[in-house]
């Protein structure tokens, strides 16, 4: 599969999954001031009780999450709030913000380390008050996918962004 077939399959993906969480994501939404505080411990996918956290080191737990699909179900936080980009939206290309559950959520979301090799992706971390940000760009092109992991008893993918145009 090409790496344009890929990127227009999720975007199809994205479109259909938007248009299946309807149309009052607004009413849904938390207040200004509650949507800007940062709870202080993730809620962890229901799975994530029966599997051992495969490393409270961020390294091997990422190695780990991104290589399985188990884990990556079982250290995700469910709702997933995933951002992206409608780069069709008129006039201009605007932001599109989801709640991903249940039938929604496909996996794996992010590929294994085989594949991001592969695919020519590099991968990139920041870390911001302690939650961790994982970055996988493709190099020329304007692939640019992000995942934001946070801390609890151990680590749960929180968010994603997808900045590709």
């Amino acid at each position: 599969m090409t790496f344009t077939t890929t990127r227009c399959s999720r975007i199809l993906a994205l479109a259909a999954l938007l248009a299946l969480a309807g149309c009052d994501m607004a009413s849904n939404s938390p207040p200004a001031a509650a949507a800007q505080e940062k709870p202080s411990v993730a809620a962890p996918a229901p799975a994530a009780a029966a599997m051992a956290c495969p490393s409270q080191d961020f390294e091997a737990f990422l190695a780990a999450f991104a290589d399985s699909a188990q884990v990556q179900r079982a250290f995700t936080q469910r709702p997933l709030r995933s951002e992206s980009v409608d780069a069709n939206a008129d006039p201009e290309p605007k932001p599109v913000v989801a709640m991903l559950d249940g039938d929604a959520l496909s996996f794996p979301l992010m590929p294994s380390r085989e594949k991001q090799q592969a695919d020519g992706l590099v991968l990139s971390q920041t870390e911001l008050n302690g939650d961790k940000q994982v970055m996988l760009a493709k190099p020329d092109t304007d692939y640019q996918l992000s995942f934001f992991f946070r801390k609890g008893e151990c680590w749960t993918l929180y968010r994603m962004r997808d900045d590709s145009l």
